[in-house]
């Protein structure tokens, strides 16, 4: 059966002309002249209604390109959908909404063509870059895709700053797939997982004179984009030497001569960088190489009134993924969750969803399903007058209620580090790990 493609888009000329494209990879073309209409077409099943396949132009009077990648991404099955933009506008946004693939205007028929045809084939579509991390509508998530969305067009390097959980990979993904290099390959690690020794190695390659030389993960992204997490862990020596590679943009190959370096480097930290330069734990030249361009993501405790949407969006996405019914979330589930501090920010969040969703399967997550840490009602200590309530207590409940909102706010005093939070909580690191351990256990 031939494929139907969806062709969302308000200029005649171009919309006929992408209809001749579909004609010539043996689909059928469905145009759509603006997103209600496309909307209607999407109906409420998607696949299950005949389309198999969306292209939209991301010119349309906004907001309406996003809605349909939105409305796409809701069907079940949902939807592949391609957006189309002029110089990169929009594109990040678009890919939060749910776009499989960005396609620069104007576009070649040599390269679209293949791509509808991949993603229209029965084989599933690459898993879109996603921005499940960055929904929402804090001032600060709008400011950071802003921003993501003004630089992704450009090679300059890239700092993410934000405590773990908080998106920062998602965030790199994000722009590296709004960039012209989203057809290169993205290339991540996290230097806090890698022995100091291997580090350098592992970077820059093993070239010259040894047994076995090999390419490091600067020439592994050779025409895509390295993401580095943990930058701060990187050895004063590599520190200095990355610094030369990127103001020179030039690498050692394995071969051992000097060759182009085509990379788009995007740093992660969840420490103060300015800080550690002034202690000289950072090289300074490197520092203001990666801060031409700067980026801060949140912690989710800062941005609670984005909780709800978090939740129904992992809701909705686990129970497509795992043939789950759950219809929501009741309210005092939701009001508890967006209470919490949540100490793992985002990442956590989504785990406990997930789990929810699963272990519930058909029906609404109520109370009794939270861990034990998230079920009591939360009591707001300040103003606690200490008078036993008329109907009593449940003092250990209450107990573990109060030392996980003191060691969330000594951690949130501290900017997440473990020994000061300790310190202020008088106790010994190794204590406060275990205690942190059995929370996310819970």
């Amino acid at each position: 059966m031939q494929k139907r493609i969806l062709i969302v888009d308000d200029d005649a000329a171009r919309a006929a002309e992408l209809g001749r494209l579909v004609g010539s990879i043996d689909a059928v073309p469905i145009i759509a002249r603006g997103a209600a209409e496309a909307i209607a077409r999407l109906g409420h099943g998607g696949a299950d209604h005949g389309i198999d396949l969306c292209v939209v132009d991301l010119d349309l009077p906004a907001p309406e390109g996003t809605a349909v990648l939105l409305k796409a991404r809701a069907c079940r099955p949902p939807v592949p959908a391609v957006a189309l933009t002029a110089r990169g506008a929009g594109a990040v946004e678009a890919l939060c909404a749910g776009a499989a693939e960005i396609v620069a205007k104007p576009f070649s028929a040599s390269r679209l063509g293949p791509l509808l045809r991949r993603l229209g084939d029965s084989v599933p579509a690459r898993r879109p870059a996603g921005g499940s991390a960055l929904l929402g509508d804090h001032p600060l998530i709008r400011e950071a895709l802003a921003r993501a969305e003004q630089i992704a067009a450009t090679d300059v390097p890239v700092l993410l700053h934000g405590e773990t959980g908080t998106g920062k990979e998602t965030l790199a993904r994000l722009v590296h797939g709004a960039s012209a290099r989203r057809d290169g390959p993205f290339v991540a690690v996290n230097l806090a997982a890698i022995p100091e020794a291997f580090v350098e190695t592992e970077l820059f390659g093993q070239a010259g004179d040894v047994d076995r030389p090999r390419a490091g993960w600067l020439t592994a992204a050779h025409g895509g984009t390295l993401f580095v997490e943990e930058i701060d862990q990187l050895p004063p020596g590599a520190q200095r030497k990355l610094g030369r590679v990127l103001r020179e943009r030039t690498v050692t190959s394995v071969g051992g001569a000097r060759a182009a370096l085509d990379v788009r480097l995007v740093a992660a930290t969840r420490n103060d960088l300015r800080d550690l330069v002034t202690a000289d734990r950072f090289d300074e030249e490197l520092y203001d190489l990666l801060t031409a361009v700067p980026i801060e993501l949140p912690p989710l405790r800062e941005r609670r009134e984005d909780i709800p949407a978090l939740v129904e969006h992992f809701r909705r996405r686990v129970n497509a993924r795992e043939g789950r019914h759950v219809p929501g979330f009741a309210l005092d589930v939701m009001r508890r969750l967006s209470q919490h501090d949540w100490p793992g920010n985002v990442r956590e969040l989504e785990h406990l969803c997930e789990r929810l969703v699963v272990t519930v399967g058909t029906r609404m997550v109520v109370m009794k399903d939270l861990p034990a840490h998230l079920r009591i009602q939360v009591i707001d200590f300040e103003r606690a007058t200490g008078r036993l309530p008329a109907n009593g207590v449940d003092l250990r409940e209450l107990l573990t209620e109060l030392e996980e909102h003191f060691i969330a706010e000594a951690l949130a005093r501290t900017g997440g580090n473990r020994n000061r939070a300790a310190e202020l909580l008088g106790l010994n690191r190794t204590t406060l790990v275990e205690k942190l351990r059995r929370r996310v256990v819970a």
